[in-house]
């Protein structure tokens, strides 16, 4: 046991320091950093033993590697080398930065099997903050809106089947499991005296298309079957991608047009929710690793309590417009488990977009077989 624990604190040290010559794939010391971190509680139990003091655990985003246990003030005292003098310290542990998280996770979507079927199925929980409340009164035949005099969050799933044989039908279930959260029970008290308006969507709808539906690259359309004729390889996805961002119209764009860094990265907000092969997927991972200004906001957890990788990139901003969009990355899987947009005029964020399921399924109101 002894043994076993000695190689994690090898393994674990060289995954901070970026040690290369480890026989492992980063994949892997992801996975045992995460295991790390699970057993602190039973390494705290056996502290002051031999097996305790070669226990360390990663943290991923808050200063990096360190031993299990409280770190020592700067006060304590510091044993002497033979010699008298102090002992030489080890450079200051890093934690993971984004192009290793991302690197790790090509990796691993490159060993993912290629799976097929007839619809592409996803089941999305959507959440953002009531701005606006429609008005019966009219003002040149527009809807008027009123301000908001409370702060609440309104939150709904989606359910949708994309066909991706020409000719089949399309489907999506839209809104529900309604749910509205208050920021606190002084909104709740607002929201009543205002009337107590209808906030969350009506009964649910199932809406049945004659046609397939489309994911979006830029302002462009994607249907299931151009999505799995794209790149595999870093290079030629670039590539692609450069031509379509060259297209791009800077009209059609609020309140810019951004630069490549930003057309990539919203790009994989759609792209890793869809069909693409696991090549694609790694191509993607490896191309927004290359884009600078992406930052690593270490391990968070989703609105469903999965844990996985939050990586970042700030947006332009003007007003109520996100200044900061987030992937949620399960680094296990490499699967997308959310992302969502935030502005620094709100705590709470802009939107949130969960995906609680994905894969190909064979027929209409089908569920992958996790």
């Amino acid at each position: 046991m002894k043994d076993d624990q000695e190689q994690l604190a090898q393994a674990l040290r060289t995954l901070a320091h970026r040690q290369p010559a480890t026989p492992a794939p980063v994949p892997d010391l992801l996975r045992r950093g995460r295991r790390a971190r699970r057993t602190r509680a039973m390494v705290s139990a056996v502290a002051g033993t031999a097996l305790a003091s070669a226990a360390v655990v990663v943290v991923v985003g808050t200063g990096g590697v360190g031993p299990a246990g409280t770190p020592p003030s700067p006060a304590a005292s510091v044993p002497l080398a033979g010699d008298g003098s102090p002992p030489t310290r080890s450079p200051a542990p890093r934690s993971l930065d984004a192009r290793s998280v991302l690197l790790a996770a090509a990796e691993t979507a490159a060993r993912e099997p290629a799976t097929s079927g007839r619809y592409w199925y996803t089941r999305q929980r959507t959440s953002q903050p009531v701005r606006s409340l429609p008005s019966t009164g009219k003002i040149t035949g527009k809807p008027k809106r009123r301000e908001v005099p409370f702060s609440a969050t309104v939150a709904s799933t989606q359910e949708s089947w994309y066909a991706g044989e020409k000719g089949a039908p399309s489907r999506t279930r839209t809104g529900q499991d309604p749910e509205v959260t208050f920021a606190s029970s002084d909104d709740e008290a607002k929201w009543r005296r205002f009337g107590s308006p209808a906030l969350a969507p009506g009964k649910p709808a199932t809406n049945d298309y004659d046609m397939r539906l489309f994911f979006q690259i830029g302002n462009h359309h994607f249907t299931v079957g151009q999505l799995l004729k794209l790149p595999t390889g870093k290079d030629g996805l670039e590539s692609r991608l450069r031509r379509l961002f060259d297209e791009e119209s800077p009209s059609d764009w609020w309140p810019a047009k951004p630069d490549f860094t930003g057309y990539v990265w919203a790009a994989a907000s759609d792209l890793l929710a869809g069909p693409i092969s696991p090549g694609t997927r790694s191509a993607l991972y490896r191309l927004l690793a290359e884009q600078p200004a992406i930052r690593s906001l270490g391990e968070v957890t989703d609105l469903r309590g999965r844990t996985g990788m939050a990586l970042a990139l700030a947006t332009a901003g003007n007003g109520d417009a996100a200044a900061e969009s987030r992937l949620i990355v399960d680094d296990d899987t490499a699967e997308l488990l959310a992302h969502e947009s935030r502005s620094p005029a709100r705590s709470a964020p802009l939107l949130q977009v969960t995906y609680e399921d994905m894969g190909w399924v064979d027929g209409l109101d089908e569920r992958p077989r996790n």
